[in-house]
């Protein structure tokens, strides 16, 4: 009865993005690498340029161009306290669009998160109010529609509102499980390893602690996507012990998908186990567990009944039972976890290793680890290379490194921190990582301790290169060596111009027919300026290119 209510008041007052058969190519809270799916991905038939309307009454508050990964996005705050978000568009409706083109003209940026103030661009439920594109961080054409909470930013499940739009009787899908015998505490199937097993009738044994996860999918009426499980819960005995609803997300959270999911797990196999218990750093709010945390004691010599419920937004729902015999057998104590390179969750952590310095607050931590520091020696840059981990090891935010300059260097303003993957090809262009220079150190900020960090330099300006010579549409490519393009203007005689930026964020391109520019006998000089980042006593300091071009 509460669902019938909870559609019937959303279909009153909530309506559909677009005007075509409504498919999810994605739904909200899936798992992706470093964070959640942030809302649901509509399907547009694999093309661009279908109408976008606005879901429910409200006014345009952002209009957002190039940032976020969003390519194009337009956001409508609603009067119910929420707003909606319009991903991946291709173009805005005129007036936004209008308004949009002046702003990028008065700050000299195509770039920019424009925003608007309350009732200047009103819309009502079903107005048009975008195209829809594959702009930004696409991996092909769709609408991506997020639905946040205006005052705080959370996330929130969009099919809270609009599941009336998307029928849906297909169950979950879930297909094994994995054990996690807690260190030192715990043994299943006669091992203190984590392993995966499948769902049957098969009697596992176990004894002491241990924690569970699920490998699973949702899936909908006549598409073959799969989908992250909105509800999951687990049994002892009958006993509800862990429970998850994925139906908001605060912004602060999102990195937190590699402590609910098994992230080492994912790194190798690309599949996400979900843990039915909560490591220390794990502080989502849509899930909740005993004072065990989830963890499940088995200390008795008897059979335990394990039991996943897992349920759709709509109440389907799949069952699986495991049945674990509790069987007496000898543990291994674990290695405590500690010495110089060990980081802990309940402090701060100061690790020194050669001419570098970690710090890394305890907070930012899934669960206490040991590090496997390792020190390289790079060709040309101005420090060894240093490594803290042998994969993977993203932590929940930005952290602090500090590298001493081993090579000097006539301007140690340009110096800034770099970053390559393991397993880079050669030639592969280095992360920047910032870069504050002081007392012949080098700071920065990474959050991924098993990537390569070293002090590079950077006193090389972007290359621009022309790619089209056609006068009526120009572009260009533009590429940096060092700390990455971070700008561009253009001007004609002086006078600024748009360049646009496609999928390709380094190529920029201009319809002359579309700029400001009077076409006349004479001939007119296009001026390009590019610009990297490094740091300058605090400041933003700017290497120029710039290309002139007789039009």
């Amino acid at each position: 009865m509460q669902l019938f209510v909870s559609l019937l008041l959303a279909a009153l007052s909530f309506g559909s993005p677009v005007h075509i058969h409504v498919q999810l190519a994605g739904n909200f809270g899936e798992p992706r690498p470093n964070h959640f799916h942030g809302g649901i991905d509509v399907k547009t038939e694999r093309g661009v340029n279908f109408g976008i309307y606005s879901i429910a009454d409200g006014y345009v508050s952002r209009a957002i161009v190039g940032e976020y990964g969003f390519g194009k996005a337009l956001v409508i705050a609603h009067p119910n306290g929420y707003s909606s978000f319009y991903v991946h568009l291709n173009r805005f409706a005129p007036q936004v669009q209008a308004a949009v083109e002046r702003w990028q003209y008065a700050h000299h940026s195509y770039n920019g998160d424009v925003h608007f103030r309350p009732g200047e661009i009103p819309v009502s439920k079903g107005q048009f109010v975008a195209l829809s594109g594959n702009t930004g961080a696409s991996q092909g054409p769709h609408l991506h529609l997020e639905m946040h909470q205006t005052a705080t930013g959370n996330l929130m499940d969009p099919l809270n509102w609009l599941s009336h739009i998307v029928p849906d009787t297909e169950s979950p899908t879930a297909y094994s499980f994995k054990s996690y015998p807690q260190a030192g505490k715990g043994v299943f199937q006669n091992t203190q390893e984590s392993r995966i097993y499948s769902f049957g009738n098969t009697r596992y044994r176990a004894w002491g602690k241990v924690g569970f996860g699920t490998w699973a999918y949702d899936h909908m009426d006549s598409v073959y996507n799969n989908y992250g499980v909105r509800h999951t819960e687990l049994y002892c005995d009958g006993k509800l012990i862990y429970k998850s609803n994925v139906d908001n997300i605060p912004q602060r959270c999102n990195r937190m998908v590699n402590v609910w999911g098994d992230y080492e797990h994912f790194a190798s196999r690309r599949t996400w186990y979900l843990k039915s218990f909560l490591e220390p750093g794990n502080r989502l709010p849509f899930i909740k567990t005993t004072a065990a945390r989830g963890i499940i004691d088995f200390n008795q010599p008897r059979e335990y009944h394990l039991q996943y419920v897992f349920r759709d937004y709509y109440g389907n729902k799949t069952v699986k039972d495991i049945y674990v015999l509790g069987t007496p057998q000898a543990i291994q104590p674990a290695q405590p976890i500690g010495g110089a390179n060990a980081l802990l969750v309940n402090r701060n952590n100061n690790v020194p290793f050669g001419a570098a310095l970690l710090h890394v607050k305890g907070s930012l931590l899934a669960r206490n680890c040991l590090l496997q520091p390792q020190q390289t020696p790079l060709g040309k840059a101005l420090s060894a290379g240093y490594r803290f981990a042998p994969l993977s090891l993203p932590l929940l935010g930005y952290t602090d490194l500090k590298i001493r300059v081993t090579s000097p260097t006539a301007n140690p303003s340009k110096l800034y921190m770099a970053a390559i993957a393991r397993g880079s090809a050669a030639g592969a262009p280095p992360m920047y990582c910032g870069g504050t220079y002081k007392n012949g150190w080098v700071q920065g900020n990474i959050r991924d301790l098993g990537l390569v960090y070293y002090v590079a330099h950077d006193n090389t300006p972007p290359a621009i290169r022309q790619t089209s010579g056609v006068p009526s549409s120009l572009a260009f490519h533009l590429s940096d060596t060092g700390t990455g393009v971070k700008s561009y203007e253009a001007y004609i005689d002086n006078k600024f111009v748009l360049f646009e930026q496609g999928k390709d964020r380094s190529v920029i391109f201009c319809d002359l027919r579309k700029t400001p520019v009077l076409s006349t006998k004479t001939q007119h000089t296009l001026r390009i300026v590019a610009t990297d980042s490094y740091l300058h006593n605090g400041t933003h300091l700017l290497n120029p290119y710039i290309n002139n071009v007789k039009l």
